[in-house]
């Protein structure tokens, strides 16, 4: 995919948009400015649950803001549809029991480090923290005049990314599952650069407007797209983007 296409060609549109607007003032009226602030929950995680992760010991989130710009046009009917730009980060961190998970670890031994690819069991814990450049389009009907809903997709260009964490109190068979036994008493990966590049996926959301500036919403966003490429090995399994965002709106023009 390429991102660099998309953004020119959402920036021809909003050119486009707003050479209409100066000889369609009906057109420029029906436009809504907003500024978008909020917050990421969610997990970057495999579906289902592979069955080399037994347990999840833990879970918290990271600092994982958003901050943005959308714009939507109404149409005379309570219908609507928009666009915009945002910075969206995306991460948390989870412990979990694994067993026989693929994966490919560093051991380090004084300074020597090995590089290990096998199959772990113990304890795993990682921590995903993402910044990516969103584009969302979408559709919003207009239940009333405090409720919106809204639905569409969203295409993402990933700048920054950190993908860390260790495993430990277990041990690695190399090659397979029943390969030669290696005890590991602390080892540690780091994938944050063989990450994708790009996101794509769909969301829906609803906003509740609380007086003509100001409205707080709420939205689930759910990548289609891996965060490793096929050619990665470092893991057994897929990985996906699946966040809600909660947070709050200003409407720039009234």
């Amino acid at each position: 995919m390429n991102f660099k296409y998309i953004i020119t060609v959402f920036f021809f549109l909003c050119f486009s948009s707003f050479i209409y607007a100066q000889e369609n003032t009906s057109f420029l009226s029906n436009l809504e400015h907003r500024i978008v602030a909020g917050f990421n929950v969610g997990a970057t995680a495999p579906v289902p649950l592979p069955r080399e992760i037994r347990s999840v010991e833990s879970y918290w989130p990271q600092f994982t803001p958003q901050l943005g710009y959308n714009v939507v046009y109404r149409f005379p009917s309570n219908w609507g549809i928009g666009t915009g730009i945002l910075l969206d980060y995306k991460g948390m961190g989870v412990k979990a029991k694994v067993k026989s998970l693929h994966t490919i670890v560093d051991v380090i031994s004084g300074d020597k480090i090995e590089k290990i690819d096998g199959y772990f069991t113990g304890k795993n814990k990682t921590e995903i923290k993402s910044a990516y450049v969103t584009i969302p389009l979408f559709a919003s009907y207009k239940i009333n005049e405090k409720w919106d809903v809204k639905a569409g997709a969203y295409v993402s260009y990933k700048y920054s990314s950190e993908f860390t964490g260790n495993v430990t109190d277990g041990y690695i068979r190399e090659g397979s599952p029943i390969g030669e036994r290696a005890d590991i008493d602390l080892a540690e990966f780091n994938f944050g650069e063989d990450m994708r590049s790009f996101d794509f996926g769909v969301h829906l959301g609803g906003e509740y407007s609380i007086n003509r500036r100001f409205g707080a919403f709420v939205n689930l966003s759910w990548g289609f797209v891996p965060i490793f490429p096929s050619s990665f090995k470092g893991l057994g399994y897929d990985m996906y983007n699946i966040y809600g965002t909660f947070g709050i709106n200003y409407r720039i023009n009234k």
